[in-house]
């Protein structure tokens, strides 16, 4: 189900493709936080992206703004470097084992909403002749509530596509 919803935003994001000033783009991103983007470049030239992400059994959405930094001299011309900050919000499920003296030993499912930060450091190879980039980055974000109070993940890799329109 979650395949077919992101083919489906994929499929409307190219859809609407008519100018060539790349201010839009869609993404997936496949990592431990799997998910699809949508980015928007601002004036100022930093970029929101507002990505929704499937985790530990549940779903959470984030803001995160990021800038890029194409002018980064140890890497060669179609490599540019980004990094920014968000923050998220959904939820998180797990099974539980319970013991009572009622119904002995059991599982149960439990669900908990879930608010946190993130942070954004990657490194993006712009293709020259069509608008698709491939990234690798890394998203440490840190959880509160949840099935923990308080989680720290500094080490969420992932590999990701875009298509610019």
């Amino acid at each position: 189900m979650k395949i077919l919803f992101l083919l489906l935003i994929l499929t409307l994001g190219l859809a609407t493709v008519k100018a060539q000033k790349f201010e839009r783009a869609v993404g997936i991103r496949l990592g431990h936080s799997s998910g699809i983007y949508y980015d928007v470049e601002k004036e100022d030239l930093s970029t929101l992206r507002f990505m929704i992400t499937f985790r530990e059994g549940g779903d959470q959405f984030i803001a995160m703004k990021y800038f890029h930094n194409y002018s980064f001299d140890k890497l060669p011309e179609n490599f540019s470097i980004y990094y920014g900050y968000g923050i998220h919000a959904g939820y998180t499920k797990w099974e539980q084992y319970i013991q009572n003296e009622e119904h002995g030993y059991y599982w149960e499912k439990i669900s908990a909403p879930v608010i946190g930060l993130d942070g954004l450091i990657g490194v993006s190879y712009d293709f020259r002749r069509i608008p698709l980039s491939i990234t690798c980055d890394l998203k440490p974000y840190f959880d509160f509530w949840g099935k923990n109070i308080f989680k720290a993940v500094p080490l969420d890799f992932a590999f990701g596509v875009n298509y610019s329109f």
